[in-house]
């Protein structure tokens, strides 16, 4: 177990229980001088490498070292999942304890908590906010996602503005899902009947997904790991030639029905090998309650498989994709049927996957960003299609 200790500012601590009733989901927040930041709170949690030479950092070092004392205001803060907060009324201090690397630690504002630990030893006469939840173990890879799209939502919404996006409605308009992806920020698509928002899937995610299944860009060796650790990369990539991917209009329904055959045939694939994936924290696994809905199908699932899990099984069946030039378009090599080629997998495959993933320590941030799940899987598929 990793404790650290902050000294808060003028009994400025608060604690909000959670709205909905659950007694284990709590969110704290404080101020703390800058120079009063630990060193040593994990960072296996927050998705994204800290880059503190991209004009981001810059940025925040220039707001840092003004010491105009309005650091706090113009500073998104540090936010971090924990098992327990402990607050010493008398010594001012909060006790924060992080008690499995793979879900408590730092979600969001990993460059400012690196730029303040550079800073540390400059007089400075600056506080930071701290966001401290707990109880939200088996939401992490949601919330560490959600917490990390600012800058991307604005690049997404100006796709959406320039009619970027075309090519991914004409493949997918028809699929059940269509109407809940957010092709702009804050969009919001209703229940018929009841009104209520759904859920929406952001149009980064569709378009990480289909690009992964480019074979012009990825290959036996190469593989799109990035899809995982940067959506607004994939995005990138996808809008250097988004008219390219009107050539999946025949494969892309079958792409998406394959992520949620994965999804929901994953764990009961896993645990035909005599293992129970419901032990994993990850898992979210409530005696075989729903624990939520399948990405794109909505249907129920009784555990939760992250994406870093998904997303390398999913692009190994790139390997049964091929081009049919006289039609311009993608299409499945003949024979070669995707949902044959899982379901014949499929057990071998989890139990692979999920040995390589418990060697690099059952942290689903960590294991996500490893080519070597994304290598196995991909050999596993072109394996069965040479031999098939």
């Amino acid at each position: 177990m990793i404790r650290k200790t902050v000294k808060v500012i003028d009994n400025n601590f608060r604690k909000f229980e959670d709205p909905l009733g659950n007694p284990n989901s709590r969110k704290y927040i404080f101020y703390a001088k800058t120079c009063d930041v630990p060193e040593g709170i994990p960072m296996a949690t927050n998705p994204r490498d800290q880059k503190l030479t991209s004009s981001v950092a810059t940025a925040i070092t220039d707001s840092l070292l003004s010491n105009d004392g309005l650091f706090h205001l113009k500073n998104r803060g540090i936010i971090l999942s924990a098992k327990r907060v402990h607050y010493d009324n008398r010594q001012q201090e909060v006790t924060i304890e992080f008690d499995d690397e793979s879900c408590h630690g730092n979600i969001d504002g990993g460059h400012t908590y690196k730029i303040l630990l550079q800073n540390k030893d400059k007089e400075l006469d600056q506080f930071v906010q701290f966001e401290v939840m707990t109880g939200v173990e088996s939401l992490i890879a949601d919330l560490a996602e959600a917490r990390n799209t600012s800058v991307a939502v604005d690049a997404k919404s100006m796709a959406e503005l320039r009619e970027k996006f075309d090519p991914v409605k004409e493949c997918l308009e028809g699929m059940p899902f269509y109407g809940r992806i957010s092709f702009k920020q804050n969009q919001i698509t209703r229940d018929v009947d009841t009104s209520k928002p759904l859920k929406m899937i952001d149009a980064r995610e569709v378009v990480a997904i289909l690009c992964m299944f480019n074979i012009n860009k990825y290959n036996s060796t190469e593989h799109p790991v990035k899809a995982y650790s940067s959506k607004q990369a994939m995005l990138n990539e996808y809008l250097e030639n988004p008219e390219h991917y009107r050539k999946f209009v025949n494969v892309a329904p079958d792409i998406f029905d394959l992520y949620d055959t994965i999804e929901t045939e994953f764990a009961a694939a896993y645990n035909e090998n005599g293992r129970m994936y419901g032990r994993k924290a990850y898992a979210g696994y409530k005696e075989g309650n729903p624990v939520g809905k399948s990405k794109f199908c909505q249907k129920d699932i009784c555990y939760k498989i992250p994406d870093g899990l998904l997303y390398p099984i999913l692009a190994s069946f790139r390997a049964l994709l091929t081009y049919d030039a006289s039609a311009e378009k993608y299409k499945w090599i003949d024979g070669k049927n995707p949902f044959e080629a899982w379901n014949q997998n499929k057990v071998l495959l989890t139990r692979s996957m999920m040995d390589l993933a418990g060697s690099l320590g059952d942290k689903p941030t960590v294991f996500g960003k490893d080519p070597s799940l994304w290598n196995y899987a991909y050999m596993q598929i072109s394996l069965w299609k040479e031999l098939k």
